[in-house]
C-alpha cells in the first residue's frame, strides 16, 4: 500500500522519479560515452507492479554496475593503435617501390625493342634483285710470257677507262639512306635514355625519405 504522503502528493512522486532517472542517465553517459562501445547505458523504466523504492534501488544497482565496468576497463594503448598505421605506411612504400621497378623494366624493354627495330635492315615483301652483285676489284691474272702479244692485251684491258666497272647509283643512294636512318635512330635512342634518367631523378627527389624500421625518437 502507498503511504499517506504518496497519496497526498502523487505529482511530487512522479517528479522525483523523473529527476532520479535524469540524474542517473547523465552520470552514466559521462562515464561510458565514447570510451568503450561494449559498455551499454541502460534505459530506466518502471516495471508493471514495481514499487517506487524497488525501482530506485534497481536503478542504483544498474548504475553501480556500469560505473564498475567503466572504471575497471583496460586502458587504451597508444602504441597498439599506432602499430597498424605504421605497418600500412611501410606496405604502401613497398608497393610504390615495386611499381617503380616494374615500370622501369618495361621502359627499358621498350627502348631496347625500338632500338632493334630502327637498326634492323628489313627487306620488303616481293623485293627481288635485278642483277647479280658486281665485283669492284680486278681479279689477278697470270701472264704467260710464252704467248706473244698476251701481255699487251691484258695490260690494255686493265688500263682501258671504258672497261672499269662503276658502282650502281641505286646502291650508293641506299647506303646513304641507311646511314642517315641509323644516325637518327641513335640520336632518338640517346634522347629517350636522357628523358628516362631525368624522370627517375625527379621521382627520387619527390619521394620522402623512408623511416628505418626499429628506430624511435
Amino acid at each position: 500500500m502507498k503511504s499517506r504522503q504518496e497519496m497526498k502528493n502523487p505529482v511530487s512522486n512522479k517528479k522525483r522519479k523523473k529527476e532520479a532517472r535524469a540524474a542517473f542517465r547523465r552520470t552514466l553517459e559521462k562515464e561510458a560515452q565514447g570510451v568503450d562501445p561494449e559498455i551499454a547505458v541502460p534505459k530506466f523504466q518502471q516495471r508493471k507492479g514495481e514499487s517506487d523504492g524497488a525501482y530506485v534501488q534497481r536503478m542504483e544497482q544498474e548504475a553501480q554496475h556500469v560505473l564498475f565496468l567503466s572504471r575497471n576497463r583496460a586502458a587504451p594503448r597508444p602504441e597498439a593503435q599506432a602499430a597498424p598505421k605504421e605497418k600500412s605506411e611501410r606496405k604502401k612504400a613497398f608497393q610504390r617501390r615495386r611499381l617503380d621497378r616494374v615500370r622501369q623494366r618495361r621502359e627499358e624493354k621498350a627502348v631496347e625493342k625500338l632500338e632493334q627495330e630502327l637498326l634492323r635492315d628489313t627487306v620488303k615483301f616481293g623485293e627481288v634483285a635485278l642483277q647479280p652483285p658486281e665485283l669492284t676489284a680486278k681479279p689477278r691474272t697470270r701472264v704467260s710470257m710464252g704467248q706473244p702479244g698476251r701481255k699487251s692485251l691484258i695490260l690494255g684491258a686493265l688500263l682501258s677507262p671504258g672497261r672499269a666497272p662503276q658502282p650502281p647509283a641505286s646502291s650508293m643512294a641506299r647506303q646513304r639512306i641507311l646511314v642517315e636512318e641509323r644516325a637518327r635512330a641513335v640520336q632518338a635512342y640517346r634522347v629517350m635514355k636522357t628523358l628516362q634518367r631525368e624522370r627517375r631523378e625527379a621521382r627520387s627527389a619527390r619521394r620522402p625519405p623512408e623511416k628505418q624500421p626499429g628506430t624511435s625518437l
